[in-house]
């Protein structure tokens, strides 16, 4: 096991290299000057040009693509992820605020969807094709295919518009707030976000939790267990989920290390203040360097995410070997 992950490892240090040189290529490939959108306008033309030039050098930007490059990273793996130009501020500092709060809405969203996909989906398998079954794929299917940024107009329309019970999205200023009214109004924003995500999220867990029990329930070994008399509820945990724990360690796997993760729409259409709302905004802006740290985080996040996965499933299954 421990020669699997230090091989693993090794692969994904020139894998992650790639990705960077892309991320980078594509982003400097983007139009629009980061330079002139620190600088206030009001300036005259010497003082503008002579703040230009300086920012310009400060940010690195007067040396070729390849030095830029190569600085960048090794200032990343030193924890220095380079200047922002939208906020005028480091990354490291820009980034830290909108993370807590991507790493909270997830937080509820993640624990709605497992408590209630798991049991759901296995339920769903050993009903098959019951009133209870039908009723849920049905549900599935709908919230599974539908946009998230029309479900969040629509939760926005009906329970902020029509009926008024929650706010319309943004946050709560800790200025005005604080104390237990500041955390109430932290749950009361964060409902809608949280519930169109958990809603999408566990539609999509359900058909995968389905589908791999019907897979197990249909193999001969339950057969053979119930043929024993073992009672139905240890065929069904015991020996069915067990063996169906390869697709759905995945969609766990990926749904914890999602925490880190934003929802740029979700959050766009909700005003909340989180990491992909964010990248929206740095695209928009042409940060350069906020956009290429946000992705290369993400993808050490996907990288990470899939390492964990393959050991996983020489935990939950003895028949895959890591080798």
């Amino acid at each position: 096991m421990l020669r699997y992950v230090i091989k693993r490892l090794l692969i994904l240090i020139p894998v992650f290299l790639c990705i960077a040189v892309i991320l980078f290529g594509v982003a400097k490939m983007m139009p629009g000057d980061p330079v002139r959108a620190m600088l206030p306008s009001n300036l005259k033309h010497d003082q503008y040009q002579m703040a230009y030039d300086a920012m310009y050098r400060r940010l690195g930007l007067d040396k070729s693509i390849p030095e830029q490059f190569f600085a960048w990273f090794f200032n990343m793996l030193r924890g220095e992820f380079g200047w922002s130009s939208m906020n005028n501020r480091p990354v490291i500092d820009v980034i830290a605020e909108p993370m807590r709060n991507t790493v909270i809405l997830n937080i509820g969203v993640i624990f709605l969807q497992l408590l209630i996909a798991i049991p759901v989906g296995i339920r769903c398998a050993v009903k098959r094709m019951s009133v209870f079954d039908n009723a849920w794929q049905v549900f599935s299917l709908i919230f599974w295919s539908m946009p998230s940024f029309f479900l969040s107009l629509c939760f926005l329309y009906l329970f902020s518009i029509h009926l008024g019970w929650l706010p319309f999205g943004g946050m709560p200023s800790s200025v005005t707030l604080s104390g237990w009214a500041y955390f109430f109004a932290w749950i009361r924003h964060m409902v809608l976000p949280a519930t169109v995500l958990a809603l999408i999220s566990i539609a999509y867990t359900i058909r995968i939790v389905r589908n791999s029990m019907i897979d197990a329930l249909n193999q001969d070994y339950i057969r053979t267990a119930r043929a024993k008399g073992l009672k139905e509820k240890t065929v069904i945990y015991s020996h069915a989920f067990r063996n169906a724990l390869i697709p759905i360690s995945t969609v766990v796997v990926f749904t914890i290390f999602s925490l880190f993760s934003g929802s740029p729409v979700t959050e766009s259409v909700f005003a909340w203040h989180g990491i992909g709302r964010m990248l929206i905004q740095a695209v928009m802006m042409r940060d350069t360097m906020l956009i290429v740290t946000l992705n290369a985080f993400f993808a050490v996040i996907s990288l990470v995410a899939v390492l964990v996965a393959d050991i996983v499933y020489g935990l939950v299954d003895p028949r895959v070997r890591l080798s």
